[in-house]
């Protein structure tokens, strides 16, 4: 297995934040206030916190209004994936071959991995 990832460096990583946080900014009009980039092995991970918008925390107290949170989200990440995985793409030397992506309502945060070939 390639250990290529470690060497990303902190202005990489501060990039892919960046690209990460307008993506946000773009797709839901409001990008998370926290983004980090962590590397181990094969995989970038990225975690966000303070990602609903006023609306979206309004639904949070409703199941079918987290249903709709879930839902909508999801819908636009898998619409835009190709988009999201030129943001890691463009800043390694690597391929990413999967993505992973988790969305936590209650704790405001999201979570993506990116699996490099």
């Amino acid at each position: 297995m390639d250990n290529s990832c470690r060497a990303i460096d902190n202005g990489v990583k501060k990039d892919i934040e960046d690209s990460f946080k307008s993506f946000m900014a773009k797709y839901f009009d409001k990008g998370p206030s926290l983004a980090r980039v962590y590397t181990s092995e094969n995989c970038i991970t990225i975690h966000c916190k303070d990602i609903l918008t006023p609306l979206e925390k309004n639904l949070t107290g409703d199941i079918c209004g987290e249903y709709l949170i879930q839902a909508s989200r999801k819908r636009i990440l898998h619409n835009t994936k190709a988009e999201l995985l030129k943001i890691v793409d463009n800043n390694i030397d690597a391929k990413v071959s999967s993505f992973y992506m988790d969305l936590n309502i209650f704790d405001d945060s999201l979570c993506c991995a990116f699996i490099i070939e």
